[in-house]
């Protein structure tokens, strides 16, 4: 049971090729693409308007004197 340990250690000491190095760092890179798939979209979309048509207007041309 040990010996399986200390194989396991030495293995993994080991140095890696450059190939397998870039490999690495390159699936490191992207994997931060990975986490965050995109905007979590709804699925009702309909969201209710406030006020009146008149209400908004006045908003509207109060915000953007």
């Amino acid at each position: 049971m040990d010996s399986n340990k200390i194989n396991t250690h030495q293995q993994k000491d080991e140095p890696k090729g450059k190939l397998e190095q870039v490999k690495d760092s390159v699936t490191a890179t992207f994997e931060h693409h990975k986490a965050n798939p995109g905007p979590v979209i709804p699925k009702e979309l309909n969201a209710p308007e406030e006020g009146t048509k008149e209400e908004r207007l006045a908003k509207t041309a109060d915000l953007n004197k």
